[in-house]
């Protein structure tokens, strides 16, 4: 089963190529007849937390849909936006997508999905004390995001796909799949932010395939950053960053495995970034929050051997000196491979925060899969945690 995903998932990806380059041919004639080129309508610029104008009443209310409750407490997270897609009671994968605007109500739900409208007084109704992964009570948290931009086509989606980091607003982030593209990224983030964010320039990130480390610059310091890469153009990325108000300090790392060749690709890969990790942290001592599109399932060895730290495996014992907690499988054990790309059955995307030997902090807040959105195949994942 895992080949024939694989499989399909590569042909996938070599067919949206030729579609890239086909996209591009109106463009170019527009542009040497000297026409205008039709501008796509842009969802509005909102911070987390504001409200939608617009009028919702034709949809029905999210309130009386199946697994509300789940999705309000947990699925949607304090969710402000007004629009949420709801997944009938009897799909095989029933996390609702959440935090979308009105403009999205027609391209923002997954296959399955259908539009409701998210209650306004839903943050009302909820606890006023949340509380943690660790049972204690709720501090202030830091989101940290990883999204694949994919990178066909990504020239053309520089506005949505700042309007949906908007949307998400980490405080630091691994973005996989990104080039030149970067610099465009950022000047339209910060045009839109109020010159906010900023990336860590350590090594050489557009010469390889990696995760670049995303930051929010007002919040974070740049201590020290670089890439080291490994096989087949692959590479990780770390960035020590020391938060301004408190000094608390940490390693944020991002790698992107080789994609469609199975598990002991990754696993390999996973040996050698840990092993690197490991480098960094013995000159930077901070906890690590590692992300990142890891090209394989939850359930798959190189994913235990983060959690676990030793495995058992393609024929040999694999360890590494260090453990992570899974943000997205610790809140939600009964379902911790949902899809994040394309609607293929197997996720691929991860928020891991280090447990031991030194700890992020085990009070993770929220964790949520965002909405496929801005052209990209991937879905984000995000993994809020009161850092301590």
């Amino acid at each position: 089963v895992a080949q024939l995903f694989f499989r399909a998932h590569c042909s996938a990806r070599l067919g949206m190529m030729r579609l890239a380059l086909l996209s591009c041919v109106p463009l170019v004639l527009a542009e040497e007849a000297q026409l205008p080129v039709p501008q796509v309508p842009q969802v509005p610029l909102m911070l987390r937390g504001s409200k939608a104008s617009r009028s919702l009443s034709e949809l029905e209310s999210c309130v009386s849909k199946p697994n509300f409750d789940r999705a309000q407490a947990s699925w949607c997270g304090q969710q402000r936006e007004p629009v949420a897609c709801f997944k009938d009671a009897s799909n095989l994968n029933p996390i609702w997508d959440c935090h979308l605007q009105i403009l999205q109500v027609e391209t923002g739900c997954s296959l399955g999905a259908k539009p409701c409208a998210w209650p306004t007084d839903a943050l009302a109704v909820a606890a006023p004390e949340r509380k943690t992964s660790s049972g204690q009570a709720q501090g202030e948290p830091t989101r940290f995001v990883t999204w694949n931009l994919y990178v066909f086509t990504l020239a053309g989606r520089i506005h949505p796909v700042v309007d949906e980091l908007m949307r998400m607003q980490p405080e630091i982030a691994a973005i996989p799949e990104m080039w030149h593209e970067k610099h465009a990224i950022l000047d339209r983030l910060n045009q839109v932010s109020g010159n906010v964010y900023a990336f860590a320039t350590g090594g050489s990130t557009e010469q390889f395939n990696d995760a670049d480390i995303l930051f929010r610059a007002d919040k974070w310091e740049h201590i020290a950053s670089d890439l080291v890469p490994f096989s087949a153009g692959r590479a990780v990325n770390w960035a020590a960053l020391r938060r301004k108000s408190d000094g608390y300090t940490l390693i944020a790392a991002g790698t992107h495995p080789l994609c469609c060749q199975g598990d002991y690709v990754v696993m390999e890969a996973v040996d050698f970034v840990i092993r690197t990790l490991s480098g960094v942290q013995g000159q930077h001592p901070y906890p690590i929050v590692l992300m990142g599109d890891l090209n394989t399932g939850y359930y798959q060895p190189s994913q235990q051997l983060l959690r676990l730290g030793q495995m058992d495996a393609f024929g040999r014992r694999w360890q590494i000196p260090m453990t992570f907690t899974d943000a997205w499988a610790e809140l939600h054990p009964g379902n911790p491979d949902p899809s994040t790309i394309n609607n293929d059955p197997v996720r691929l995307d991860y928020v891991y925060f280090q447990k031991t030997p030194i700890s992020v902090g085990q009070s993770i807040v929220q964790s949520q899969i965002w909405p496929r959105a801005a052209g990209s195949d991937h879905r984000a994942v995000s993994g809020d945690i009161v850092l301590r």
